[in-house]
Protein backbone atom coordinates (compact mmCIF):
# COMPACT_ATOMS: atom_id res chain seq x y z
CA UNK A 1 0.00 0.00 0.00
CA UNK A 2 1.03 3.62 -0.79
CA UNK A 3 2.70 5.31 2.70
CA UNK A 4 1.49 9.21 2.77
CA UNK A 5 4.11 11.80 2.62
CA UNK A 6 4.79 12.96 5.88
CA UNK A 7 2.99 16.05 7.66
CA UNK A 8 4.65 18.86 5.82
CA UNK A 9 6.26 17.51 3.48
CA UNK A 10 6.02 17.35 -0.43
CA UNK A 11 4.07 14.76 -2.01
CA UNK A 12 6.22 14.08 -5.16
CA UNK A 13 4.84 12.33 -8.11
CA UNK A 14 5.64 8.94 -7.30
CA UNK A 15 5.75 9.24 -3.11
CA UNK A 16 5.22 5.78 -1.76
CA UNK A 17 5.74 4.01 -5.21
CA UNK A 18 8.06 1.02 -4.68
CA UNK A 19 9.36 0.06 -7.96
CA UNK A 20 11.25 -3.24 -8.96
CA UNK A 21 14.03 -2.49 -11.28
CA UNK A 22 14.37 -5.26 -13.49
CA UNK A 23 17.92 -3.88 -15.32
CA UNK A 24 21.05 -5.15 -15.06
CA UNK A 25 23.02 -3.66 -11.78
CA UNK A 26 25.13 -2.29 -14.76
CA UNK A 27 22.46 -0.09 -15.75
CA UNK A 28 19.71 0.04 -12.95
CA UNK A 29 21.75 3.32 -11.53
CA UNK A 30 20.05 6.08 -13.93
CA UNK A 31 16.41 4.23 -13.34
CA UNK A 32 17.28 4.09 -9.54
CA UNK A 33 18.25 7.37 -9.13
CA UNK A 34 15.05 9.00 -10.94
CA UNK A 35 12.58 7.07 -9.10
CA UNK A 36 13.76 8.04 -6.12
CA UNK A 37 14.22 11.79 -7.05
CA UNK A 38 10.45 11.67 -7.90
CA UNK A 39 9.66 10.51 -4.27
CA UNK A 40 9.47 6.44 -5.17
CA UNK A 41 11.49 3.64 -3.77
CA UNK A 42 13.09 1.40 -6.09
CA UNK A 43 14.37 -2.15 -5.66
CA UNK A 44 16.60 -3.59 -7.91
CA UNK A 45 16.00 -6.93 -9.12
CA UNK A 46 19.07 -7.67 -12.06
CA UNK A 47 17.83 -10.41 -14.15
CA UNK A 48 20.49 -9.68 -16.38
CA UNK A 49 24.33 -9.70 -16.78
CA UNK A 50 26.09 -8.45 -19.82
CA UNK A 51 29.25 -10.52 -20.70
CA UNK A 52 32.14 -10.39 -23.93
CA UNK A 53 30.81 -13.23 -26.84
CA UNK A 54 32.07 -16.71 -26.14
CA UNK A 55 33.37 -16.53 -29.49
CA UNK A 56 34.83 -13.28 -30.66
CA UNK A 57 36.01 -14.32 -34.13
CA UNK A 58 33.17 -12.93 -36.31
CA UNK A 59 33.29 -9.46 -34.13
CA UNK A 60 37.16 -9.46 -34.21
CA UNK A 61 36.59 -10.22 -38.21
CA UNK A 62 34.40 -7.98 -38.60
CA UNK A 63 36.73 -4.74 -36.37
CA UNK A 64 39.52 -5.89 -38.80
CA UNK A 65 37.93 -4.98 -41.79
CA UNK A 66 35.56 -2.11 -40.50
CA UNK A 67 36.64 0.54 -43.87
CA UNK A 68 34.92 -1.74 -45.71
CA UNK A 69 31.49 -1.05 -44.44
CA UNK A 70 29.00 1.82 -46.04
CA UNK A 71 26.97 1.45 -42.36
CA UNK A 72 27.47 0.33 -38.85
CA UNK A 73 24.30 0.87 -37.09
CA UNK A 74 24.00 0.67 -33.28
CA UNK A 75 21.04 -0.67 -31.60
CA UNK A 76 21.90 -0.14 -27.86
CA UNK A 77 24.73 1.67 -25.60
CA UNK A 78 25.55 -1.72 -24.29
CA UNK A 79 26.81 -2.30 -28.23
CA UNK A 80 28.60 0.78 -28.60
CA UNK A 81 30.53 0.12 -24.97
CA UNK A 82 31.39 -3.72 -26.12
CA UNK A 83 32.17 -2.61 -29.63
CA UNK A 84 34.61 -0.03 -28.57
CA UNK A 85 36.22 -2.28 -25.79
CA UNK A 86 36.77 -5.36 -28.13
CA UNK A 87 38.18 -2.36 -30.55
CA UNK A 88 40.63 -0.62 -28.14
CA UNK A 89 41.81 -4.62 -27.13
CA UNK A 90 42.64 -5.23 -30.22
CA UNK A 91 44.58 -2.30 -30.61
CA UNK A 92 42.52 -0.70 -33.47
CA UNK A 93 41.86 3.05 -33.29
CA UNK A 94 38.36 4.49 -33.52
CA UNK A 95 40.29 6.58 -36.40
CA UNK A 96 39.15 3.36 -38.39
CA UNK A 97 35.35 4.27 -38.86
CA UNK A 98 34.66 5.61 -42.21
CA UNK A 99 30.99 4.64 -42.40
CA UNK A 100 28.25 6.22 -41.68
CA UNK A 101 26.77 6.16 -38.36
CA UNK A 102 23.44 4.97 -37.34
CA UNK A 103 21.74 5.09 -33.12
CA UNK A 104 18.57 3.51 -32.27
CA UNK A 105 18.34 6.43 -29.63
CA UNK A 106 19.65 9.78 -28.12
CA UNK A 107 21.41 7.88 -25.52
CA UNK A 108 23.31 5.81 -27.62
CA UNK A 109 24.17 8.24 -29.69
CA UNK A 110 25.63 9.94 -26.79
CA UNK A 111 27.77 6.97 -25.90
CA UNK A 112 28.99 7.07 -29.69
CA UNK A 113 29.57 10.78 -28.97
CA UNK A 114 31.96 10.25 -26.37
CA UNK A 115 34.32 8.11 -28.57
CA UNK A 116 34.20 11.08 -31.46
CA UNK A 117 31.66 8.93 -33.62
CA UNK A 118 28.63 10.86 -34.68
CA UNK A 119 25.20 9.33 -35.83
CA UNK A 120 24.33 10.40 -39.20
CA UNK A 121 20.56 9.11 -38.09
CA UNK A 122 18.85 8.66 -35.23
CA UNK A 123 15.13 7.21 -35.23
CA UNK A 124 12.16 9.80 -33.20
CA UNK A 125 11.18 5.76 -32.55
CA UNK A 126 14.03 4.17 -30.47
CA UNK A 127 13.06 0.56 -31.63
CA UNK A 128 14.00 -1.33 -35.03
CA UNK A 129 10.86 0.18 -36.79
CA UNK A 130 11.74 3.90 -36.20
CA UNK A 131 15.20 3.06 -37.25
CA UNK A 132 14.24 1.12 -40.39
CA UNK A 133 11.81 4.64 -40.94
CA UNK A 134 14.65 6.70 -40.20
CA UNK A 135 16.95 5.37 -42.79
CA UNK A 136 14.75 4.94 -46.09
CA UNK A 137 16.17 7.04 -48.61
CA UNK A 138 19.62 7.26 -47.43
CA UNK A 139 20.23 3.21 -48.46
CA UNK A 140 21.00 1.86 -51.21
CA UNK A 141 20.73 -2.05 -52.38
CA UNK A 142 24.37 -3.34 -52.46
CA UNK A 143 25.47 -1.12 -49.74
CA UNK A 144 27.46 -2.77 -47.04
CA UNK A 145 25.90 -2.54 -43.30
CA UNK A 146 27.82 -4.29 -39.92
CA UNK A 147 24.87 -4.71 -37.09
CA UNK A 148 26.88 -5.26 -33.58
CA UNK A 149 24.56 -5.73 -31.23
CA UNK A 150 23.26 -8.56 -28.66
CA UNK A 151 23.24 -12.47 -29.20
CA UNK A 152 19.20 -12.37 -28.58
CA UNK A 153 18.43 -9.18 -30.44
CA UNK A 154 15.85 -8.69 -32.58
CA UNK A 155 15.83 -10.09 -36.29
CA UNK A 156 13.46 -6.94 -37.50
CA UNK A 157 16.18 -5.07 -38.55
CA UNK A 158 18.82 -7.30 -40.71
CA UNK A 159 15.60 -8.81 -42.03
CA UNK A 160 13.83 -5.93 -43.43
CA UNK A 161 17.53 -4.32 -44.88
CA UNK A 162 18.16 -7.62 -46.59
CA UNK A 163 14.92 -7.59 -48.09
CA UNK A 164 16.05 -3.54 -49.15
CA UNK A 165 19.14 -5.40 -51.07
CA UNK A 166 21.61 -4.57 -48.60
CA UNK A 167 24.55 -7.11 -47.45
CA UNK A 168 24.25 -7.01 -44.25
CA UNK A 169 26.96 -8.92 -41.64
CA UNK A 170 25.47 -9.34 -38.05
CA UNK A 171 27.95 -9.78 -35.16
CA UNK A 172 27.68 -10.34 -31.59
CA UNK A 173 28.98 -7.56 -29.46
CA UNK A 174 28.15 -9.32 -26.49
CA UNK A 175 26.00 -11.71 -24.42
CA UNK A 176 23.17 -11.34 -22.54
CA UNK A 177 22.63 -14.25 -19.61
CA UNK A 178 20.36 -14.60 -17.22
CA UNK A 179 21.32 -13.23 -13.48
CA UNK A 180 18.35 -15.26 -11.47
CA UNK A 181 20.76 -14.91 -7.92
CA UNK A 182 18.05 -12.20 -6.31
CA UNK A 183 14.92 -14.67 -6.78
CA UNK A 184 14.25 -15.84 -3.61
CA UNK A 185 14.42 -12.46 -2.23
CA UNK A 186 12.28 -10.88 -4.76
CA UNK A 187 10.19 -13.80 -4.40
CA UNK A 188 9.77 -12.63 -0.84
CA UNK A 189 9.23 -8.86 -1.08
CA UNK A 190 6.25 -9.54 -3.76
CA UNK A 191 4.77 -12.16 -0.90
CA UNK A 192 5.15 -9.51 1.68
CA UNK A 193 3.32 -7.09 -0.66
CA UNK A 194 6.44 -4.70 -0.38
CA UNK A 195 6.37 -4.01 -4.68
CA UNK A 196 3.48 -1.67 -6.32
CA UNK A 197 5.49 -1.78 -9.56
CA UNK A 198 7.41 -3.69 -11.58
CA UNK A 199 9.92 -1.86 -14.34
CA UNK A 200 10.87 -3.72 -17.43
CA UNK A 201 13.11 -2.46 -19.52
CA UNK A 202 13.35 -4.34 -22.53
CA UNK A 203 11.73 -7.89 -23.78
CA UNK A 204 14.59 -9.76 -22.40
CA UNK A 205 13.99 -8.80 -18.33
CA UNK A 206 10.44 -10.11 -19.19
CA UNK A 207 11.09 -13.60 -20.12
CA UNK A 208 14.03 -14.01 -17.61
CA UNK A 209 11.75 -12.67 -14.88
CA UNK A 210 9.20 -14.86 -15.73
CA UNK A 211 11.71 -17.77 -16.15
CA UNK A 212 13.20 -17.33 -12.30
CA UNK A 213 9.82 -16.70 -10.70
CA UNK A 214 8.27 -19.20 -12.28
CA UNK A 215 8.78 -21.69 -8.86
CA UNK A 216 7.28 -18.85 -6.77
CA UNK A 217 3.94 -18.75 -8.44
CA UNK A 218 3.18 -15.54 -10.00
CA UNK A 219 -0.11 -15.31 -10.06
CA UNK A 220 -0.64 -15.08 -6.74
CA UNK A 221 2.40 -13.05 -6.06
CA UNK A 222 2.03 -10.10 -9.08
CA UNK A 223 -2.27 -9.95 -7.65
CA UNK A 224 -1.74 -6.20 -7.08
CA UNK A 225 1.41 -5.60 -8.85
CA UNK A 226 1.22 -3.17 -11.76
CA UNK A 227 3.43 -3.55 -14.55
CA UNK A 228 5.03 -1.02 -16.54
CA UNK A 229 7.02 -1.26 -19.90
CA UNK A 230 9.61 0.43 -21.83
CA UNK A 231 7.57 -0.18 -25.28
CA UNK A 232 5.34 -1.66 -27.01
CA UNK A 233 7.87 -4.22 -28.09
CA UNK A 234 8.31 -5.23 -24.27
CA UNK A 235 4.84 -4.50 -23.47
CA UNK A 236 3.79 -7.49 -26.33
CA UNK A 237 6.47 -9.67 -24.79
CA UNK A 238 5.04 -9.47 -21.08
CA UNK A 239 1.10 -9.74 -22.50
CA UNK A 240 1.99 -13.02 -24.30
CA UNK A 241 3.52 -14.42 -21.48
CA UNK A 242 0.70 -13.95 -19.45
CA UNK A 243 1.37 -10.40 -17.55
CA UNK A 244 -1.07 -7.97 -17.45
CA UNK A 245 0.27 -4.17 -18.88
CA UNK A 246 -0.60 -1.02 -17.02
CA UNK A 247 1.61 1.81 -18.61
CA UNK A 248 3.78 1.13 -21.96
CA UNK A 249 6.26 4.45 -22.39
CA UNK A 250 5.28 6.86 -25.55
CA UNK A 251 8.82 7.91 -25.84
CA UNK A 252 10.99 4.04 -25.38
CA UNK A 253 13.70 5.37 -22.97
CA UNK A 254 14.01 5.68 -19.32
CA UNK A 255 12.59 9.16 -19.25
CA UNK A 256 9.33 8.23 -20.90
CA UNK A 257 9.26 5.13 -18.60
CA UNK A 258 9.39 7.42 -15.82
CA UNK A 259 6.65 9.92 -17.43
CA UNK A 260 4.51 6.51 -17.56
CA UNK A 261 5.10 5.56 -14.10
CA UNK A 262 4.08 8.96 -12.50
CA UNK A 263 1.10 9.09 -15.07
CA UNK A 264 -0.66 5.77 -14.56
CA UNK A 265 1.22 4.21 -11.19
CA UNK A 266 1.48 7.79 -8.78
CA UNK A 267 -0.62 8.42 -6.50
CA UNK A 268 -2.81 5.58 -4.69
CA UNK A 269 -1.31 2.13 -6.69
CA UNK A 270 -4.07 -0.56 -5.47
CA UNK A 271 -6.58 1.92 -5.85
CA UNK A 272 -6.22 3.69 -8.95
CA UNK A 273 -7.73 2.23 -11.99
CA UNK A 274 -5.62 2.11 -15.03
Amino acid sequence: MNRPAPLGEERLPLSGVRVMVTRARSQARELVEKIEALGGEAYVFPLLKMVPPADTGPLDDAIARLDAFDWVMFTSVNGVRFFLERMRQLGVSPDRMTARVAAVGPKTAAELDKHGWTADVIPSDYVAEGMLAALRGRLAPGQRVLLPRADIARKTLPDELRRMGLQVTEVDAYETVIDGEGAPEAAERLRRGEIDAIAFTSSSTVQHFMQVMAPYGLDGLLASVRIACIGPVTAETAKRLGLPVHAVAREYTVDGLLQALTANLGGDVHGTHI
